[in-house]
């Protein structure tokens, strides 16, 4: 493409791109808004569509947006004030602050610990069949642990997981200064430890180390219940939560 058709192209881009925020500055002003929030707005608007968000999600956004300003400005607001800067208005969209959790209820705690669960036989299940396979020899003596011993151990982590991370979660009314909780997550630790070496030296009869692919089975079926998880529950505690 040479020079002159080059500044056509981008000269033509720009007109067009005028003549959309033309447009757009003339319809936002026939719904009453101010000077002040149309040319926001319009700002706005255009900062949305440099995103990555799809454009479906983008116009429901925009219009969720145009309804509170007009609301505010009612109440003498202006989205300024409302939102602060365009650039922070777009940044808590794209990456929102994490909202506090608030308490934990009996029905939050049973999807978040069985979430855990699963994550934490992914973890291990994974890592025991990688260490048969590196190191067969040293498997076969022992120096694996037994399919009953990863089970439990990744129960009780799974289950004591959220108890641990609402120890220091926001939006919470502690009963423990921030000492004693620290001490309180140790102590869980170290018992947790306690119990998975301890649970390893049951007999191989009830404790046996299985084949590094029953293992690797094992952490595949926990990975898709994870998938599951994320996308039909809100995870808010234990590991690797991404709250949304």
């Amino acid at each position: 493409m040479s020079e002159t058709e080059n500044r056509k192209r981008n000269a033509h881009v720009q007109q067009k791109r005028n003549n959309g925020r033309k447009q757009l500055y003339e319809q936002l002003d026939a719904q009453g808004l101010s000077k002040k929030n149309v040319e926001y707005l319009t700002r706005f608007r255009e900062a949305l569509a440099e995103t990555k968000m799809i454009a479906d999600k983008q116009n429901d956004i925009f219009a969720e947006t145009i309804v509170e300003v007009l609301a505010g400005q009612k109440q003498g607001k202006t989205a300024r004030g409302m939102y602060g800067t365009v650039a922070e208005k777009v940044e808590n969209i794209v990456n929102p602050p994490a909202k506090p959790v608030g308490p934990m209820t009996k029905e939050r705690y049973l999807i978040d610990a069985s979430y855990n669960v699963l994550w934490f036989m992914i973890l291990f299940m994974f890592m025991y069949a990688a260490m048969f396979f590196m190191a067969p020899d040293q498997a076969k003596q022992g120096g694996v642990a037994g399919i009953t011993s990863i089970i439990l151990s990744s129960i009780i982590a799974g289950a004591g997981m959220p108890v641990v991370t609402q120890l220091f979660a926001p939006g919470v009314k502690h009963k423990y200064n921030a000492f004693i909780r620290l001490l309180l997550m140790i102590v869980a630790f170290a018992a947790w430890m306690v119990i998975f070496y301890s649970s390893n030296a049951l007999p191989r009869v009830i404790n046996p180390v299985v084949s590094p692919i029953i293992n690797i089975i094992i952490g595949a079926l926990a990975v898709v219940g994870v998938i599951y998880m994320r996308a039909k529950y809100t995870i808010t505690s234990g590991l690797f939560t991404g709250r949304r």
